[in-house]
């Protein structure tokens, strides 16, 4: 019998995007299909959570619209959600909290695609319903379940997991073909520069896992498959990641006695030290073959070693990560990546200017 514990489900598809209103119309679970759990969901499971926790319900404990299942990420809410035949059908209106426009861009450019429930099961309203024909010997029909939230959920790294196991089998060249679709999909989401570096750099590290997954499948047959190295290594040079920082856009700034409303505020008076720290970093990053940072950290000491203007959004980023990374700093090591990363984003001279300076337009 099934443990009555939080549990996740892959789930389905989007079904529209409605960008005039920021919603997205997609299906969390589908009835009456068996998911690699060997579970079946019946119409009805979810009847007894919508009328207790759903849109029209009173409770202060709606079921949730997250990112990845992680309740410190609501990314908007839902306005509808109900059973059809087909399966379980939401409305979700995103919000405009970073994570929130964040999720948007994704959901716009492509990347968000899927999604998932988190649930418990109902102990006496879960079967086991033995099955010869299938490997596990049967599967678990499930009547109700406990909803608590709906997630927008990333391809690529549940799906090519297994990679390895495709390697010699019949299917390797529709593998292939999705291995490139997602690839170009990432490509051309990174190029726009839309959204947070966390964004960013989450987008450059899924590139990154699928670029390798190829790697994985031309090497095991050199002969047959060089060419998805190439192409590969062609897909991932696409960008230019200076080009995709000029193109990031920022939300509009207004100022609170609203003498001035500017889109793109943007500072370069930070002290000579801060651009020296950040060119040092680059020279001892460079001596440790330049495997410290992300390329964002890397683009970012470009920019202050150059003296280029950042934005208010720049500043409270750089802000944010100093105050975090400085604890990894030690002068005493500089072929440590934390010394490396703090300094190339201007070590101690660029935290003051940035908290000075954030004070003074009183953001912090």
């Amino acid at each position: 019998m099934k443990n009555n514990y939080y549990n996740t489900k892959q789930a389905d598809l989007i079904k529209d995007i409605d960008e005039s209103k920021r919603q997205v119309a997609i299906y969390l679970s589908r009835f009456d299909v068996m998911d690699s759990d060997n579970d079946i969901i019946r119409k009805g499971a979810f009847k007894k959570s919508i009328k207790e926790r759903g849109v029209d319900s009173t409770s202060n404990r709606k079921i949730a619209f997250l990112r990845f299942h992680d309740w410190q990420k609501p990314i908007g809410k839902f306005i509808e959600l109900n059973e059809d035949d087909k399966g379980l059908f939401a409305v979700g209106e995103l919000g405009n909290s970073t994570i929130g426009n964040d999720a948007w861009n994704d959901y716009n450019d492509g990347i968000i695609r899927e999604h998932s429930i988190g649930f418990q099961y109902v102990k006496d309203k879960t079967q086991f319903i033995e099955d010869k024909t299938i490997q596990s010997g049967g599967y678990f029909d499930i009547k109700e379940l406990i909803l608590w939230e709906g997630s927008a959920v990333t391809f690529g790294a549940n799906e090519f997991t297994n990679v390895i196991d495709v390697i010699k089998g019949a299917n390797k060249p529709d593998v292939v073909k999705n291995l490139f679709d997602e690839i170009n999909v990432l490509t051309k989401a990174l190029s726009s520069g839309k959204g947070t570096d966390e964004r960013l750099i989450d987008i450059e590290m899924k590139l990154k896992y699928l670029t390798s997954q190829l790697s994985l499948l031309a090497t095991n047959n050199p002969n047959e498959d060089v060419q998805l190295l190439k192409q590969a290594n062609a897909n991932e040079s696409q960008f230019d990641w200076k080009k995709v920082m000029q193109n990031v856009t920022f939300e509009p700034i207004v100022w609170d006695n609203q003498k001035a409303i500017e889109t793109k505020q943007s500072f370069n008076d930070y002290p000579q030290q801060a651009k020296a720290n950040a060119k040092k970093g680059i020279e001892l990053n460079k001596a440790v073959g330049n495997k410290c940072a992300t390329n964002i950290g890397k683009l970012r000491a470009q920019q202050i070693a150059n003296g280029e203007n950042l934005s208010l959004d720049v500043l409270k980023r750089t802000y944010s990560y100093l105050s975090r990374a400085e604890t990894y700093y030690n002068s005493n090591d500089e072929k440590a990546c934390g010394t490396i990363s703090f300094l190339l984003w201007g070590g101690k001279a660029m935290l003051s200017y940035c908290k000075n300076k954030l004070s003074e337009l009183g953001e912090i």
